[in-house]
């Protein structure tokens, strides 16, 4: 079961639109239905970004990404230290 998940996991494509709204939105490019990530300004907020207001949006949600990938790491790095070797040198 976690060999499935695994699986999954890697062979997730993500993509990143913006809705008619404007709400910014990353999801799996083969489920338009479930949004993993939205993000909403306000009309003042893009009033003071102007043009640049996709390119935080999508800054933001790299950041997120980023951040989930550093703390899978490093659980799986605590996984990894914490097994106790079938040898000894």
């Amino acid at each position: 079961m976690q060999a499935a998940k695994e699986a999954k996991a890697e062979a997730m494509m993500l993509e990143f639109i913006e809705q008619a709204d404007g709400k910014m939105v990353l999801r799996t490019s083969n489920d338009e239905s479930e949004n993993l990530v939205s993000i909403e300004f306000s009309d003042k907020v893009k009033e003071l970004l102007g043009d640049d207001t996709q390119l935080i949006g999508q800054s933001m949600i790299h950041a997120a990404i980023q951040t989930l990938m550093q703390k899978q790491l490093s659980q799986w790095h605590a996984n990894v230290y914490d097994e106790e070797p079938v040898h000894y040198s």
